[in-house]
């Protein structure tokens, strides 16, 4: 945790890096990788292949599909036809498995891989998303880079932590593996291309999973997605629409603004992007001043304080939030209010 008389100094820094143009070997900061010991194992692989690329690698996956890279486990359907449908848990309880999937709240991450424990430089959670997912997240914001010639997770410049975001996807992958009555939504703030995107998907076999739909059309079930085994939700900010199944976001989603310093300033329910036509409601909860902290995250993320402006939302709106976004999640109530807008 960047200590709180330290917070300012790290965010001159952290703006300075963000405002000039750098690379592994000209920032002057160590690069922090963020991955376990399985990095290792394939960054030694890959270095031969990476030494030959740029961050201008080429956008165009090439015709051999590359190898899945994440361990997977057997199915499980423990939980799903256990019983026939009564035995059915969607997202853990029965009665959400009739609801489409835009009737139904999820508590959702902002820059869910930005985390303390791996050592990222201006953390927005304390746990690993392995952790977040066994929490009950099922919303998870990720930016996405191209960095030493592969997607990455990054916060802003990537010498400040980076992780690849394959290995980000194997987390979901297996979680999906343990856990066949769920379904995982993925926001991304990208700095790449959807065919780099497509590339960790493939490699972590979450492709298998995705979910294709076009704007407009309505959703399905949470029990259809499940059966289906179509439990992944891909909404990107850049490139929608390149991949049947990576969806533009402004086209299914709206947003509260996202930029907020004080909780006064979360008193709004305004729209920042998208259009409140669209089925989907990001509702943006955290405070940025200057940086995310867990001090910022128990002001707003607790109870009265969260549930009643989500309530006053939902009623100024007439839209459910789907997507309740916090910083440090595992301060406050978030779970506990989302199954609250969920009425379980």
């Amino acid at each position: 945790m960047i200590a709180r008389r330290s917070r300012l100094a790290f965010a001159a820094l952290f703006a300075l890096a963000c405002n000039t143009p750098t690379s592994a070997s000209d920032t002057g900061v160590t690069p922090v990788d963020v991955a376990d010991s399985r990095d290792a194992e394939r960054d030694a692989m890959d270095d031969a292949s990476d030494a030959s690329e740029s961050d201008d690698a080429s956008d165009v996956v090439t015709d051999a599909p590359p190898p899945v890279r994440c361990v997977r486990r057997p199915r499980s359907d423990a939980g799903v036809a256990d019983g026939g449908d009564a035995g059915l848990a969607c997202n853990g309880s029965p009665e959400l498995c009739e609801r489409r999937f835009d009737q139904v709240a999820y508590a959702t991450t902002h820059n869910a891989f930005a985390v303390e424990d791996e050592r990222f430089g201006a953390p927005n959670q304390r746990r690993s998303m392995r952790q977040q997912l066994a929490d009950g997240v099922r919303g998870l914001m990720l930016d996405v880079y191209l960095d030493r010639g592969r997607a990455q997770l990054c916060h802003g410049p990537c010498s400040l932590g980076r992780r690849p975001l394959v290995d980000g996807l194997c987390d979901i992958t297996q979680f999906l593996d343990d856990q066949p009555g769920e379904v995982v939504t993925i926001i991304f703030e990208s700095y790449t291309t959807a065919a780099e995107v497509e590339r960790a998907f493939v490699e972590s076999g979450l492709i298998e999973r995705v979910h294709e739909q076009r704007a407009g059309d309505p959703w399905p079930t949470l029990r259809a997605m499940i059966e289906r085994d179509r439990r992944v939700v891909v909404l990107t900010d850049r490139e929608g629409g390149a991949r049947p199944w990576y969806l533009p976001v402004w086209s299914h989603a709206w947003e509260t603004p996202f930029s907020a310093r004080t909780p006064t300033d979360l008193e709004t329910c305004r729209m920042n992007r998208g259009s409140r036509a669209n089925p989907l409601f990001i509702f943006n909860h955290f405070l940025t001043n200057p940086l995310a902290s867990p001090e910022l995250a128990t002001m707003v993320n607790n109870d009265p304080f969260l549930i009643d402006r989500a309530r006053r939302c939902q009623r100024e709106t007439s839209a459910l939030p789907n997507f309740v976004t916090v910083d440090y999640y595992d301060i406050g109530s978030v779970l506990s209010t989302t199954r609250a807008l969920n009425g379980l």
